[in-house]
């Protein structure tokens, strides 16, 4: 197990790594407790979706992450926003840094490569991402739906803003209970 790194010191080895492909990034932080304060950062960062794979392998260099979620997120228009979590040196009391990772996928190009081979636990969120989003993971071996059902249409995303899923849903899932029962 390695020392813990402070979030300047992370962002200047991705900064090294990504170049201008890391887009922006902001150091947040945290006190916490009565008696003993203590301080947790977080880090932000806004990347060129190119360099995702890179990324993930500079936080390998520096500790074994902690997955702590990915998510997408569709406002409706040219590409869904990614979100990736991540937990450094979280076996270091007190030491864990959390790294946010986002990026916009354009949606006539939802391809991503996997990280499962460096991370076999993130299988079960790149499923769920596939199947919710429509993103496709180059290297994702297994495909087959988790919430789904199997006979489920290819094509349809439930989490889409730009999707109505089968023509015979009762519910769209991105719209409220008003605004179907209004018809729109």
């Amino acid at each position: 197990m390695r020392e813990s790194m402070s979030a300047e010191e992370v962002l200047k080895r991705l900064q090294d790594a990504l170049g201008e492909a890391l887009l922006s990034h902001e150091v947040r932080e945290y006190t916490m407790g009565v008696r003993r304060k203590r301080t947790y950062q977080e880090l932000w960062i806004e990347i060129d979706p190119k360099a995702f794979r890179r990324a993930v392998e500079v936080m390998f260099e520096l500790d074994y992450p902690h997955l702590h979620f990915i998510t997408g997120e569709d406002d409706g228009g040219d590409s869904l926003r990614m979100v990736y979590s991540f937990g450094l040196f979280w076996a270091v009391p007190w030491g864990e840094l959390s790294i946010t990772m986002r990026f916009n996928l354009p949606k006539d190009n939802l391809v991503l490569p996997t990280i499962t081979d460096l991370m076999p636990g993130a299988e079960t969120n790149e499923r769920e991402i596939r199947e919710m989003l429509g993103v496709e993971f180059e290297g994702l071996k297994n495909k087959r739906h988790l919430f789904l059902p199997d006979d489920w249409p290819e094509g349809k995303y439930p989490w889409r803003k730009d999707e109505y899923g089968v023509e015979d849903m009762v519910k769209h899932t991105h719209k409220s209970v008003n605004e179907i029962r209004r018809g729109e």
